[in-house]
């Protein structure tokens, strides 16, 4: 079985690492605020940190400092991100069985597929998927970084994880110039009433 990088050379070992690592503590950052007294449930924490996931690999394709070759294919729906060009998706579960609804790619990454095919071959076909496991406690135990051709598991990379990777923010376009402000002349009756105010949330 052939490693990732050996079949689309943009399959690098380093920024699959990134990708797992962003997983990993998004993951477990949600796990963290799990709370059965407010209802939280295993169904509900897995919806949560799906969806938070989704949203920071969104936001690492525009931080086009630190994951040039981060792409997006299909931001909702069957979700799909790419890796130097290459689609890519993601699941929690085993990377020996991701069964076949996992392994249908959308009519986006069809066509990214097709453009691929000129430079490696049938192997643009392949499935790329990250597959998390985790233990009892829901946080990440594992993640495979795996992929299947013809429903025929090909390639499989058990991702190191040693380091994580700090969660992003939503990244502005500018952020605003500061303004300079005239020191204001502060009575004492004017000063009981910011007071008031900041206590009331006005500000």
């Amino acid at each position: 079985m052939q490693d990732p990088w050996d079949i689309a050379p943009g399959l690098t070992p380093e920024r699959i690492k990134q990708i797992a690592s962003l997983i990993r503590s998004v993951r477990d950052d949600v796990v963290d605020l799990h709370d059965v007294e407010l209802g939280d449930t295993a169904r509900s924490t897995g919806l949560r940190a799906y969806e938070c996931c989704r949203q920071q690999i969104i936001w690492a394709t525009l931080d086009t400092d630190n994951y040039p070759w981060l792409g997006m294919i299909k931001d909702d729906g069957r979700f799909t991100f790419s890796i130097d060009g290459v689609p890519v998706r993601m699941y929690r579960g085993s990377p020996n069985s991701p069964g076949k609804r996992r392994q249908i790619a959308c009519p986006e990454a069809h066509r990214q597929m097709t453009f691929l095919f000129e430079d490696i071959g049938e192997s643009s076909y392949i499935r790329w998927l990250f597959a998390v496991e985790v233990d009892s406690d829901r946080y990440v135990e594992r993640i495979t970084f795996t992929g299947y051709l013809n429903e025929e598991q090909v390639s499989s990379y058990e991702v190191p994880l040693e380091h994580t990777v700090p969660v992003l923010t939503k990244i502005k376009d500018a952020l605003p110039e500061p303004i300079k402000l005239n020191k204001a002349k502060v009575s004492v009756k004017k000063k009981l009433s910011e007071d008031s105010d900041v206590k009331t949330g006005n500000r």
